[in-house]
């Protein structure tokens, strides 16, 4: 059955009502419905509102970050990109995520090129600001200017600073005044909305909404694995109440739920309505009427059209009872692996005195490693994944001094625990 004949099936019927039902939540739901309040409208793509902006985004948006790459593995395969990102654009997808630092400044200038010919008045496009590499305030404007250079374009319409954790909001972002400067710049119409990207824990990340009424967005991870990691739930309800539209970056955690570990993919097969393990994913999120687009990277044309079909049948409230409870058997199967470590990556133990990323090498590296037996994978996370200045440091970097114990809900022995991560990734 192609997808056409799917869509007018029982199923599309389903998310047809659904969507529906989607409609009558609010004002903002309604008018993302209306094919005339649309930029780049497809029949087959689902529409949600970013938030309060009065924007309607594709439920699917496109990350620039993991692209393919030619036989050296460094350079952008370019031809490839721009044929996959235009594939999508004619399918309805108009969410177009990149960032100045992403793939050194590959990514920026081959989004440039594929949105050349018209493409650009057809989506929204987004980049992002990196604090960790400034070194004087006025760096931020230089990097928006190069932005736009890369882009191609004179106004970038979401605009963020990029990956705000504790140690950038208190060393760049509050002294060197990024917020004011954002907001400059959506006052003088070179950006149309205000956000950051987040990767730290909930308070914080109230902390930050709550410095700015005039946060137009934000970018947080979020995955059926990942429910308190970082900004979690609280922080996507949070941001929501305060009218803010919601991206989602990390729905697959960085690969790992494509091909989810064997106890994960065992309860998902038992399931009465089966899935790929990506789509599952992609439906946790969608099913949630607070999340406004999920950006996925896709490295290949097969990845687009997988997830263009999965995007085409999302909407809020899809998931019924059952289906909720096979994703929350999938997230304790997970959890169960013997070996982990009982971290939900709420991130209360940082500030480490000694910079150690703990919640992060906790939750994202060592528990994957219980749980798939990947290495590799591992040090990857760690040594292509994490920096002293933005994640943190590396576990040998704990000097035991202990401050991070009493912050622990779970009650982890943090030094201990770090010993053995150290010992048993060989790090």
């Amino acid at each position: 059955m192609d997808r056409r004949a799917f869509l007018k099936g029982g199923a599309g019927l389903m998310a047809a009502g659904a969507m529906a039902a989607a409609a009558r939540i609010s004002p903002a739901w309604a008018a993302a419905q209306e094919p005339s309040n649309i930029r780049n409208f497809h029949p087959e793509m689902r529409y949600r509102p970013h938030g309060l902006t009065g924007v309607a985004v594709s439920a699917l948006g496109f990350g620039m970050l993991r692209l393919p790459l030619l036989a050296d593995g460094k350079t952008v395969d370019e031809a490839r990109t721009i044929a996959m990102l235009r594939h999508a654009i004619d399918h309805g997808l108009n969410y177009v995520d990149t960032g100045y630092v992403y793939l050194g400044g590959q990514s920026e200038a081959v989004t440039g090129k594929a949105l050349a010919g018209g493409y650009r008045d057809r989506i929204w496009l987004t980049s992002k600001s990196p604090w960790w590499i400034m070194e004087r305030p006025e760096d931020f404007e230089r990097f928006f200017d190069e932005s736009r250079r890369r882009l191609q374009t004179d106004v970038i319409d979401f605009y963020h600073i990029h990956m705000i954790m504790h140690r950038g909001w208190k060393e760049k972002v509050v002294p060197f005044r990024l917020i004011d400067r954002m907001m400059e710049l959506k006052a003088r119409g070179a950006i149309r909305f205000a956000g950051f990207s987040f990767h730290d824990g909930a308070p914080l990340f109230k902390r930050v909404v709550d410095a700015n009424p005039g946060w137009d967005f934000c970018l947080i991870q979020q995955n059926y694995l990942d429910t308190e990691h970082e900004a979690g739930l609280v922080g996507l309800n949070y941001a929501a109440a305060n009218g803010m539209g919601v991206s989602i970056m990390e729905p697959l955690r960085n690969g790992f739920l494509v091909k989810p570990p064997a106890m994960v993919q065992a309860v998902l097969d038992a399931a009465p309505r089966r899935r790929p393990p990506v789509e599952w994913a992609f439906d946790y999120l969608w099913n949630r009427p607070e999340v406004s687009v999920v950006v996925s990277g896709m490295a290949s044309m097969q990845n687009v059209r997988d997830n263009l079909a999965y995007a085409g049948r999302s909407a809020p409230g899809m998931l019924d009872a059952e289906d909720r409870a096979v994703i929350g058997r999938a997230a304790r199967a997970y959890r169960s692996a013997p070996g982990t470590i009982p971290c939900t990556g709420c991130y209360n133990c940082i500030p480490c005195p000694q910079n150690v990323a703990i919640g992060y090498l906790f939750n994202m590296v060592f528990n994957q490693y219980k749980a798939d037996g990947d290495k590799a994978r591992a040090h990857r996370l760690v040594n292509y994944s994490m920096s002293p200045v933005q994640r943190g440091d590396r576990p040998g970097a704990c000097n035991e001094c202990g401050q991070c114990l009493p912050k622990c809900p779970q009650g982890i022995n943090i030094p201990e625990e770090l010993k053995r991560v150290r010992r048993e990734l060989e790090l």
